[in-house]
Order: C-alpha cells, then sequence, then structure tokens
C-alpha cells in the first residue's frame, strides 16, 4: 500500500534551488533591488510612481503607473541613461518607458 501524499511545507518549498516559486520570489528581490538603485537617479516625486519591470545586461524597462508620469520618465530617460552606465549598469543600451494598465485606470 502506497503512503498517502505529505504536504510539502513552505520553508521546503523555498528553499528548494528547482523550485518555481523560488524563481519568481528571486526575480522580484532583484528587480527590487534594482528599482531601489534607479530611484537613486531620479526625482523624488517621479520614484513612487515607477518601478523596473524588465531588466537584462542591455535593456531596462520602467513601468509607471500613469500615462502622466510615463511622460515625465520620458523626459529624464536619457539623462537617467548616462547616469545609470556611470553607476555601473555599463551594458545598458536603451531604457523603455511602459504605463501599468491596472493603476492608470479610473
Amino acid at each position: 500500500m502506497k503512503r498517502p501524499f505529505r504536504a510539502k511545507s513552505v520553508a521546503d518549498v523555498l528553499n528548494s534551488p528547482d523550485s518555481v516559486l523560488k524563481g519568481l520570489l528571486d526575480k522580484a528581490d532583484s528587480l527590487k533591488s534594482i528599482t531601489d538603485s534607479i530611484h537613486q537617479h531620479l526625482p523624488e516625486d517621479l520614484q513612487k510612481h515607477c518601478t523596473v519591470s524588465e531588466y537584462n545586461k542591455t535593456s531596462l524597462v520602467i513601468t509607471a503607473d500613469s500615462p502622466v508620469w510615463a511622460t515625465r520618465l520620458r523626459y529624464q530617460s536619457s539623462e537617467l541613461l548616462t547616469q545609470l552606465r556611470k553607476a555601473g549598469f555599463l551594458g545598458l543600451a536603451n531604457i523603455q518607458i511602459k504605463i501599468d494598465p491596472s493603476k492608470s485606470m479610473p
């Protein structure tokens, strides 16, 4: 007779190196860290309205919570790119600005 299925603890799932959930949490932590770095180079009023949604060595995607903040961020993007390269993002070639549709609708 087979043993009944034993549920795994949350800690086991999170600590498993091949866990999909662990991979998602690691990516979320990485994006949060990059967002914090980016915020250091943005005006204070703009910081709370944008987050990094994607990053690889050459491309950065920043998501703004409304079209107004996306436009303000676009005006800053070339200077931001220069500052980020100086701050260690040496291979960064472009910054894309997107709008989070879930936040821009009333």
